[in-house]
């Protein structure tokens, strides 16, 4: 089969994975890398694709099926909606953009061209996430009741020499947590009301460096997520998942689920019930079985779905707008801190639909 023509736009840390993905894919080919730096032309030139400092230049001179945006935030909504008018297919790292407002146009105008938005929240494609939320929707556990999260890393100093790191909008919450808030969204679905408090007490810096978060999801359920970096712990889904090789891998849970008839722990995949029915109570032991799944490569994985989608082979798992309901929900949870009050960013899923 031909391959699928896809650009890389940006060739930061993310961007190298996701140049490193579509080497490796035997579907995808990596046809052209877009950025400024003199190391992104010379990995152009050895892997035999297009090199260009400028979208435009891009669309001009080299034919793509589909574009992977690893740019800075604030530049993915200008972005996506140039890639969008030359009518090309568009995957975008989280998250899909800085402001719901932004988040909105970018789906408005791929409606209006026809064109795919995958927003990159690519541990929807751990197979252990995936076990998961099958055992949730199954209800294995019975129907769930709630769920506890747990994102704490000690950021070595260094990190903070950035300054936007320091300033509003760059700290763990919309940084790192934007994630376990798409994971959580996929597994228990959507969240309905947040209350949140967040603190910078350790670092001092204008951003956040922890934060204490509870949420209502519309089934009903309950949930809490407890967020520092400035804290050593095992207890992150980089660290227990073993997913990243840039962290060293932690025998423990990040995500306790709780049920009517048991409970969930992830990513060691141990499920908790009672093995007799008549004997279903606090007195009695529990019976712990677990369901590992083997190996994976999200990211690859992702990338290999990106190229179904535009070939009309799948639909979207992470949609632009699943994309901007995580995004809300995530800024939702900086408003609850700030107005000291209950948010519900379900507002923003209604407009979102409301234009389908």
């Amino acid at each position: 089969m031909t391959k699928t023509q896809i650009a890389l736009v940006g060739f930061g840390v993310i961007g190298k994975k996701h140049a490193a993905a579509l080497i490796s894919s035997t579907t995808c080919r990596l046809s052209a890398i877009v950025d400024t730096e003199p190391t992104a032309a010379s990995f152009a030139k050895k892997h035999d694709a297009q090199f260009h400092t400028t979208l435009d230049a891009l669309f001009s001179n080299t034919f793509v099926d589909g574009v992977v945006l690893a740019t800075p935030n604030s530049l993915h909504a200008e972005q996506a909606i140039v890639c969008a008018k030359n009518k090309v297919h568009v995957l975008i790292e989280k998250p899909i953009a800085t402001t719901m407002d932004e988040a909105r146009s970018i789906i408005t105008i791929s409606r209006e061209e026809k064109t795919q938005v995958l927003s990159g929240h690519y541990r929807r494609f751990n197979r252990q996430l995936e076990k998961a939320r099958e055992i949730i929707l199954s209800e294995k556990i019975g129907t769930l009741t709630g769920v506890s999260a747990i994102w704490a890393m000690k950021k070595h100093d260094d990190y903070y020499n950035a300054a936007w790191r320091t300033q509003r909008g760059g700290g763990p919450i919309l940084t790192n947590l934007i994630h376990d808030v798409d994971c959580l969204r996929w597994i228990c679905g959507d969240i309905v009301e947040i209350s949140s408090h967040v603190s910078n007490h350790t670092r001092k810096h204008e951003v956040e460096d922890t934060a204490a978060i509870a949420l209502r999801f519309e089934n009903g359920a309950l949930g809490t997520i407890l967020l520092s970096d400035a804290a050593p712990s095992p207890w992150s889904y980089e660290a227990t998942t073993g997913e990243n090789k840039d962290f060293a891998h932690m025998d423990d849970c990040c995500y306790r689920f709780i049920g009517t008839k048991g409970s969930l722990d992830f990513p060691l995949m141990r499920i908790w019930t009672y093995p007799n029915e008549k004997e279903a109570a606090w007195h009695f032991p529990m019976l712990k079985t677990q369901q590992l799944e083997g190996a994976d490569n999200p990211l690859q994985d992702q990338i290999e779905h990106f190229g179904r989608v535009i070939r009309g082979e799948e639909s979207p798992r992470t949609s632009g707008e699943d994309g901007a309901r995580t995004l809300s929900t995530t800024l939702a949870i900086m408003e609850a801190a700030n107005k000291k009050q209950i948010v519900s960013p379900d507002r923003v899923g209604q407009t979102l639909n409301d234009q389908s």
